[in-house]
């Protein structure tokens, strides 16, 4: 049987693809960049959208992206029970094309941050994100962003019941020290700091993995990303 394959969207500026493409091959997963202009195959299990400078960030980081052929088609490979990460840019991307709510705005106090981080588990979740991450357990990630602050109109309780990663220490004043938020499926997940770039103790952590690891086991336990119509109904929103 073959691996599932995870399609690693990239825009014009992506600058994370390829550590993506490694920390996904590192999983399990049969990873392959995709261009953003064109709809993602039906085949795919995953999709992961990277970090960097999509259209240069111009109007507003990410919206350009968003309106891109294969973030449009993101949506059906979610209704057919697929998986999709936004990193950093990608979770920027996620939330201008309305797959998660809110918004993502500069940091406060303005000015980019790149450093490492720790991150906290604080959900109990279902999500195959986090099949291998306890609730309370921290992970060390690295951040590089100017414009990671979110924001809900509904302020953080709104949201706080999928925020599944905070902050131990607020690096850009983000709402709740919100990290990284998941939708009501649990299989759509952006998040700021980058995993990735911690799926290897060459390079400094490896805790970024546990996610992608999580991942490929959900869905080497399930294998195929269409699901047929009763399972789409039943199960489209719930967590």
């Amino acid at each position: 049987m073959s691996d599932p394959r995870a399609a690693v969207i990239v825009f014009p500026g992506s600058n994370g693809d390829r550590d993506l493409l490694e920390a996904l091959r590192a999983a399990g997963f049969d990873s392959f960049p995709h261009p953003s202009g064109q709809p993602l195959p039906d085949d795919v299990a995953l999709a992961g959208l990277p970090g960097g400078f999509s259209y240069g960030d111009y109007w507003r980081a990410g919206m350009l992206a968003s309106q891109e052929p294969a973030v449009r088609s993101l949506s059906s490979l979610i209704d057919r029970g697929g998986l999709v990460i936004g990193v950093c840019n990608g979770f920027q991307i996620l939330v201008e094309a309305g797959l998660l709510p809110g918004a993502l705005s500069y940091n406060d106090p303005a000015g980019f941050r790149h450093r490492w981080v720790t991150v906290r588990c604080a959900l109990e979740t279902d999500s195959p994100w986090f099949r291998n991450v306890p609730n309370g357990a921290t992970l060390r990630l690295p951040i590089a962003h100017g414009e990671g602050s979110y924001f809900h109109p509904g302020g953080f309780d709104a949201v706080a019941s999928h925020a599944p990663l905070l902050y131990e220490e607020n690096p850009n004043g983000s709402m709740g020290a919100l990290a990284a938020l998941l939708d009501d499926t649990g299989r759509v997940l952006g998040i700021m700091p980058h995993p990735e770039r911690a799926s290897d103790p060459d390079l400094g952590s490896e805790d970024g993995l546990s996610l992608f690891t999580g991942a490929f086991g959900a869905v080497a336990r399930h294998p195929s990303p269409v699901a047929g119509k009763n399972e789409v109904a039943a199960g489209a929103h719930t967590s």
